[in-house]
This record gives C-alpha cells, sequence and structure tokens, in this order.
C-alpha cells in the first residue's frame, strides 16, 4: 500500500470517528487555508511588484485608499473563520455527547463501548476545532501586522517628493 493511499485512509477514518461536524470543520479550514495562502503570496509576491511600479508615479490619496484596501482584504474573514472553527468544534462535541446518551437510552446501558465512542467523537471535533482555530488565530495576527507594516512603509514613499 502505498504512502499516499495511507494518508487518505487515516484522513478518512478521522472524519469517520470524529463525526458529521467534521465535514463543516473541514470546509471552513480549506477556505481558511485558502484565504491565508492567497494573502501571503500578495504580501510576500505581488505587493512589492506593485510597490515598485506604481509608487513613483501615483501620489494622489485614492491610491493610498486602494492600496489599504488591498492590504486588508480578506483579513475580516480570516478572523471571522477563526473565531467559527472553535465554535464548530464546540457544535461536534454537543452532537458526540447528545448521540452518546441517545445509544444509552436505546440501548438501556452504559456500555463501556458505546460511551468511548461518543466521548472519543466529542473529543476529535474539539481538538480539530481548536487547533485549526488557533492556527486562523496566529496567522491572522501576522497577516494584520504585515499589512500595518506596508501601510507605513507605502505612506512613507508617497510623501517622498
Amino acid at each position: 500500500m502505498s504512502f499516499l493511499h495511507k494518508s487518505e485512509q487515516h484522513v478518512e477514518d478521522l472524519m469517520d470517528l470524529g463525526g458529521p461536524v467534521m465535514w463543516p470543520l473541514l470546509a471552513v479550514s480549506l477556505l481558511l487555508w485558502t484565504l491565508v495562502l492567497e494573502r501571503y503570496w500578495f504580501f510576500l509576491r505581488t505587493l512589492p511588484r506593485f510597490l515598485e511600479r506604481r509608487v513613483p508615479l501615483v501620489r494622489s490619496p485614492a491610491a493610498v485608499i486602494e492600496m489599504k484596501i488591498a492590504l486588508r482584504r480578506h483579513l475580516r474573514l480570516i478572523r471571522t473563520l477563526s473565531g467559527i472553527l472553535p465554535m464548530l468544534g464546540l457544535l461536534g462535541t454537543v452532537t458526540g455527547i447528545i448521540e452518546t446518551f441517545d445509544l444509552i437510552r436505546v440501548f438501556g446501558s452504559a456500555e463501556t463501548r458505546i460511551v468511548a465512542r461518543g466521548v472519543s467523537q466529542a473529543l476529535i471535533t474539539t481538538l480539530a476545532g481548536l487547533v485549526m482555530g488557533l492556527f486562523g488565530v496566529g496567522v491572522g495576527y501576522n497577516l494584520n501586522r504585515r499589512a500595518r507594516a506596508f501601510e507605513r512603509r507605502y505612506a512613507d514613499r508617497l510623501r517622498q517628493p
């Protein structure tokens, strides 16, 4: 069995163990990663080229506003998604506990296997939501800091004669 196939199997197992809330967690995480990668591409590749071409030519207030909008694009959404992820993890926790109590009600006893599966589902979704949310908060802070630094650098260049 190849490494890629084993990795796919581990992801599928994790998604199954985490329950139905893992799919929205995955979708929001992928959106977050996409936005984060786009922002880093912008700060590391697009923005420096833009500044080299346009700064000596443009000194209008409209250009400054346009630059601030470009710098801040998607940062609010990144912060929002970072806050949604732990809430989705909490939703998975609640659904796992509800499922556990429902199974206990149906089978009439708190069999260890039944309880362990529900608690496992609850903890996996909580962990996934917290890890991805913390990642988003840290990266969002870094991107915000980069935006402020470029705003200051761009403003300094505009003041030069």
